[in-house]
């Protein structure tokens, strides 16, 4: 049996797994909710592309742990939180995690679903593609924040393109000023 003090490390760690699970599904939650009212509006898109294997197992055997170390935790009689935080991470993993990937990436009526989410077409102000290794285009929003990167198929590389100037012709895509005027 461990010390009390430290009894109570693990037991306020696991209290702050629990509120961070239940953080990121608020927002996965959140994130599919949008994507499914911004569906109806798409454009051109594509599936994401499938993880590798490897990262398809270590979800699965996380999911499935946290279901173990759930029911173990709640057998024994331990704090509702414990057993809590390990249900939230399998449900993140066997739940949220499988339900994001149906998320379709591409280009819609009001802006791009990329890897970080939505980005409307008013706050893109800059784009460039990258060709190599494979084909992406990078969005760096107006108000400063990361990029965002869309994988583009090669097949939809074109199409792509052309959706990009019809959005900037009809006055929709914005962008900013070349660095230099460049």
């Amino acid at each position: 049996m461990l010390p009390p003090s430290e009894q109570e490390v693990i037991s306020l760690g696991l209290l702050g797994l629990a509120v961070y699970f239940a953080v990121q599904l608020v927002r996965g939650l959140a994130g599919y909710l949008r994507f499914r009212s911004v569906w109806p509006t798409a454009v051109l898109t594509w599936p994401a592309p499938a993880p590798t294997r490897s990262r398809a197992l270590v979800d699965r055997v996380l999911g499935v742990s946290g279901v173990v170390l759930a029911a173990v935790h709640a057998g024994l009689g331990k704090p509702v939180h414990h057993a809590l935080a390990f249900g939230l991470m399998a449900v993140y993993f066997l739940g949220l995690v499988p339900l994001a990937r149906r998320i379709r990436l591409g280009l819609y009526r009001d802006g791009v679903w990329a890897h970080r989410g939505f980005l409307l077409w008013t706050d893109v102000g800059r784009i460039a593609f990258v060709e190599a290794p494979q084909v992406a285009l990078l969005l760096r929003p107006r108000r400063g924040a990361a990029s965002f990167a869309l994988p583009v198929p090669t097949e939809d590389y074109g199409a792509v393109r052309k959706v990009l100037a019809e959005k900037a012709r009809a006055g929709v895509l914005r962008l900013d000023p070349a660095i230099l005027g460049l």
